[in-house]
């Protein structure tokens, strides 16, 4: 079964392009879709070039929201979070939530 799973982060310092490299590797070997949002922007962490230009814009002292979609989600956003910790601390806890094949999100 899907599901989605959301973690917020406050971006301590910008992201070195080795950092982005390193997430944009990790995101493509995860299965399901990774997304990064901040002030009402998000991109598809699997582009590279929207995943860098993304990057490049957000500021120290940021909000970044990573959000995950597919099975065995837990692991994979425990496992970019841990990525983004030199450049960001851990401000919110996760949200689980069940996708049934219909579409509708199930609390």
């Amino acid at each position: 079964m899907k599901e989605i799973m959301s973690s917020n982060v406050l971006v301590q310092k910008k992201f070195t392009m080795k950092k982005m490299l390193e997430i944009h590797q990790a995101v493509r070997k995860l299965s399901g879709a990774t997304y990064l949002y901040s002030r009402q922007k998000a991109v598809d962490a699997s582009a590279l070039p929207k995943l860098v230009s993304f990057l490049l814009t957000v500021e120290p002292q940021t909000t970044l929201k990573i959000i995950v979609e597919g099975t065995n989600v837990e692991a994979q956003l425990e496992q970019l979070t841990q990525m983004l910790t030199n450049e960001a601390s851990v401000i919110g806890d996760y949200r689980k939530r069940a996708l049934n094949s219909a579409g509708s999100v199930q609390i």
